[in-house]
């Protein structure tokens, strides 16, 4: 009898410990269409439970790959929401999911969001033009007076906030930017270096279309809203999944899967604008 108590008391704390793992989740959203950090196969929206050792069959990009590899290193499910930009930031703000990525850090966000002290990706910021179109540059002053397009909501840095004489034109997709740029409507195209040359490639418009030098760079993290109580636990098990993920090599095999369309420039500080 007392054998089979014992065995019953493992096999209790056995099946407590499995539950309690198996409620370790954490839910991230993020945008569908950020190649090469983080893109799906095909439509806009997608929502998956991926375990330790599990990926989702559908979304795929560098930013994911860290993300999901530093929470599932401190044993968390990750439950991830794939939806538009616009609506990620909704669901962030209204308590439905945990954490956003991958967002750069401004004055206005800081506001609002607490930021995890690890970042998940760095962005060059360039200006695309139209190759007939003679530039010659030198600055961002070089399109004083002029108008280029720029993503709405979008962050470029504390030079491109700073550069009041030039005209900036929001507009809602990168497709459509380069619309644009080709119609003449706009003299250049701000974008990130990366995700700016796969829609190119995408469109076969690399003959007609070139990036002037960067003039800026940042990093972006994972962030959580102010009124998460979970805000600060969660943002810090992501830093401490991250520094492991460098440590034991993960890091490195990321990097080296995504080197094809990573651009390779000198690290980025983190900015404020």
């Amino acid at each position: 009898m007392v054998l089979l108590l014992r065995a019953l008391t493992v096999v209790y704390l056995s099946v407590g410990f499995a539950c309690h793992a198996a409620l370790k989740t954490v839910s991230v959203i993020t945008l569908p269409d950020y190649a090469p950090f983080g893109f799906l196969d095909n439509g806009d929206t997608h929502v998956v439970r991926v375990a330790p050792g599990e990926d989702s069959p559908v979304f795929k990009g560098f930013a994911w790959d860290v993300v999901r590899e530093s929470f599932h290193e401190m044993g968390y499910t990750v439950e991830l929401w794939v939806v538009p930009w616009a609506r990620a930031l909704t669901y962030l703000d209204n308590g439905r999911v945990d954490l956003i990525f991958p967002v750069s850090i401004s004055e206005e966000r800081l506001k609002i969001y607490r930021y995890s002290k690890e970042y998940v990706n760095t962005v060059y910021y360039r200006i695309y033009v139209l190759k007939e179109q003679p530039i010659e540059w030198d600055s961002l002053a070089t399109f004083d007076g002029k108008t280029i397009a720029q993503m709405r909501g979008f962050n470029y840095g504390a030079k491109w906030a700073q550069a009041t004489d030039i005209k900036k034109y929001d507009v809602g997709g990168i497709f459509q930017g380069f619309e644009m740029l080709k119609s003449k409507r706009v003299h250049g195209f701000a974008g990130y270096e990366g995700v700016w040359d796969i829609v190119l490639q995408q469109h076969n418009l690399e003959n007609e279309i070139v990036k002037l030098p960067m003039f800026d760079s940042n990093k972006e993290f994972i962030a959580a809203s102010y009124g998460n109580p979970m805000a600060k636990k969660l943002l810090k098990q992501f830093d401490l999944g991250r520094q492991r993920i460098t440590e034991n090599g993960t890091m490195t095999r990321i990097k080296h899967k995504w080197s094809a369309v990573l651009s390779e420039q000198v690290e980025a500080p983190v900015q404020r604008n």
